[in-house]
């Protein structure tokens, strides 16, 4: 009998002991932008590895896990980027105009979407539906880069230089003016080839 009481004091000063010791301030907090952003990580893991069905297996969950915000436009670009190297530029143009919706703007976002349209040879199509259905001056963006794909560079620097002009004030254009520049010099350097 002795022994049974034994057992249970023992047992119960266990109970108590472990309550006051697990009791305490913290409270923890599921924070969904950061499981997104260590998926997004994980994803980029496998990409160096050229693990590709685990990369977009964790960019998805990274999107899954925050769909809608800013921060995960990057998630949606390093999915499009992988389906883009594993040869499906079409899955890819979804991902990056998701991207774009989210956060339009960064101006890579709008050369990964051209270059899908290119893998796709589908420049000409795009280029008639972004001249008929502009929504707004980023437009002219996308039109823009699709002119210099499809090898009218000239073309391409005044659309580019006339959204920089309209549009001075926007976060993306110091990236917009860069490119244009770099396009200038490339036209006044292939120009100086010829003769």
């Amino acid at each position: 009998m002795m022994k049974k009481y034994i057992i249970f004091v023992f047992i119960f000063f266990l109970l108590i002991s472990g309550r006051a010791f697990s009791a305490s301030d913290k409270s923890y907090v599921i924070d969904a932008e950061m499981n997104a952003s260590l998926h997004n990580n994980l994803g980029l893991d496998y990409l160096k590895e050229k693990y590709y069905f685990g990369a977009i297996k964790e960019f998805q969950i990274a999107i899954g896990i925050s769909p809608n915000t800013q921060a995960s436009s990057v998630y949606y670009i390093n999915l499009g980027k992988t389906y883009m190297t594993i040869g499906y530029p079409e899955l890819a143009q979804n991902e990056f105009e998701t991207a774009i919706r989210l956060y339009p703007l960064n101006f890579e976002y709008y050369k990964y979407l051209v270059d899908s349209f290119g893998k796709q040879n589908i420049l000409a199509k795009k280029l008639d539906y972004y001249t008929k259905n502009r929504r707004n001056s980023l437009d002219d963006i996308t039109r823009g880069l699709i002119y210099g794909a499809l090898g009218n560079t000239k073309t391409e620097i005044t659309i580019l230089d006339e959204f920089c002009n309209n549009e001075p004030d926007l976060i993306i254009t110091p990236a917009v003016k860069k490119y244009v520049k770099e396009q200038a010099q490339y036209i006044k350097g292939s120009e100086n080839d010829i003769m």
